[in-house]
């Protein structure tokens, strides 16, 4: 591990390909590090100036990271290292049963059931005087969030002189333009609009953390330094988030930053082919004509190139984290180590992404006749060979099992090779 960042690469699947694909475009040589690698002592072996943590499922990375890695990530912070969490990556940082306990601070419990809903451009309010914000920077920017939980100071007294170690680097203040709530554009409504949904149907579309709730904080451990951030950075096409981040790596690694401040737009399909594999190529043809089959239902709608948008309780992230991650493997330079996995695994991933395909181009006229249905006759629930499907493609809610989570992590491996001399 040479490079001056370790990306923790376990179980962050789009997330982490969006980080490290912003390293990149930022310039800044990186290496993906496994949690088994750091079960073994890779960040004692070779030490980078920060672990950066991508998004993804914390209590997944934790398991991953086991008892020895969990002890790992700690020596290497309390021994002068820094860590960068986004999203999940910031929870695995936090004080609870799935937590590393970098910081003393909590997850913040769901209060409403509006709150994992929401994703877009939120308003941020920063401590200008924070060295964890930039200058250059506004104090009231735009900065994307997807599916964000939230921080809280521990309740316990005992707790409480460590916890004020922690500070708050940026507070919610509100929607931005493209916020939306499931597949309602909450950003886009009139405030007189919303508040007529609350006085006539006493329905409150804006989740209460958005007014101001901590979405960024930074805080010490022993000798080491961590800043967590429920805002992606790493998010294509967002400037102030993306000067952002240049400015936070600068930070745990001066002078490792060239000057760029952008990561560009990201339009998967237009991307040139480097690793020209068949397997790929075909499976991406699959998730091209089951994507399709989705927006014909009316279920899913393209939100940008490499997200979907989707009806509550369809799955539109798991698609788009397939999709994605098929054409970040396609786009990035074959590697001998990827070579030799892919020719194991391809043609294997392949046919049952033509089986996964064919069983979700039926699902979805299905399942809309069962939502036209329901609404018609009033009756509730789910059809329940409908259900029995949706677990066997993605496993229970929130999704992520089942075959799409094992087609994933077929991609995860690939992309871990790929990219393992990106950054070197």
């Amino acid at each position: 591990m040479a490079a001056p960042f370790a990306v923790l690469w376990d179980h962050s699947h789009l997330w982490g390909l969006l980080l490290c694909r912003g390293l990149a475009a930022l310039g800044v040589d990186f290496v993906p590090v496994t949690c088994a690698a750091v079960a073994a002592g890779a960040l004692a072996a070779a030490r980078p100036l920060a672990l950066l943590v991508p998004g993804g499922f914390a209590r997944r990375k934790f398991a991953a990271l086991g008892p020895a890695g969990a002890a790992a990530v700690r020596a290497y912070v309390a021994d002068g290292g820094g860590y960068f969490g986004v999203c999940g990556g910031a929870g695995l940082a936090l004080s609870h049963g799935d937590g590393l306990g970098l910081c003393p601070w909590t997850r913040r419990p769901f209060a409403d059931r509006l709150e994992h809903l929401v994703s877009g451009h939120v308003r941020l309010v920063a401590d200008v005087e924070s060295p964890f914000f930039p200058a250059g920077l506004p104090g009231t920017i735009e900065a994307p969030v997807w599916w964000p939980a939230g921080f809280v100071p521990p309740a316990g007294p005992s707790d409480r002189a460590s916890a004020g170690t922690v500070t708050p680097v940026a507070a919610y203040a509100g929607a931005g333009s493209d916020l939306m709530l499931a597949d309602i554009a909450l950003g886009s409504m009139p405030q007189a609009l919303l508040a007529a949904c609350q006085e006539r149907f006493g329905l409150t579309l804006t989740p209460a953390f958005l007014d101001a709730g901590a979405c960024v904080i930074a805080g010490r451990r022993g000798r080491g330094h961590y800043v967590l951030s429920h805002a992606h950075l790493e998010t294509p096409d967002s400037p102030q988030a993306n000067a952002w981040l240049a400015h936070l790596l600068e930070l745990f690694a001066p002078g490792a930053v060239p000057p760029s401040r952008a990561i560009p737009a990201w339009d998967p399909a237009s991307e040139p082919v480097r690793f020209a594999d068949p397997h790929l190529g075909s499976a991406r043809r699959d998730m091209a004509s089951v994507m399709a089959a989705g927006i014909d239902a009316r279920l899913l709608f393209q939100r940008n190139p490499w997200l979907l948008g989707w009806r509550p309780g369809m799955p539109g992230f798991s698609l788009s984290n397939l999709a994605a991650m098929l054409a970040g493997a396609s786009a990035l330079e074959p590697t001998a180590a990827a070579v030799a996995y892919w020719r194991e695994a391809g043609p294997e991933f392949a046919r049952r992404t033509a089986v996964f395909a064919r069983r979700l181009e039926t699902f979805f006229p299905a399942q809309r006749l069962e939502i036209t249905l329901s609404l018609m006759e009033r009756r509730a629930g789910v059809e329940p060979n409908l259900a029995a499907e949706r677990r066997e493609l993605f496993g229970a809610s929130p999704g992520g099992g089942g075959l799409c989570g094992e087609l994933a992590d077929s991609l995860d491996g690939l992309l871990l090779r790929l990219l393992t001399c990106v950054g070197e």
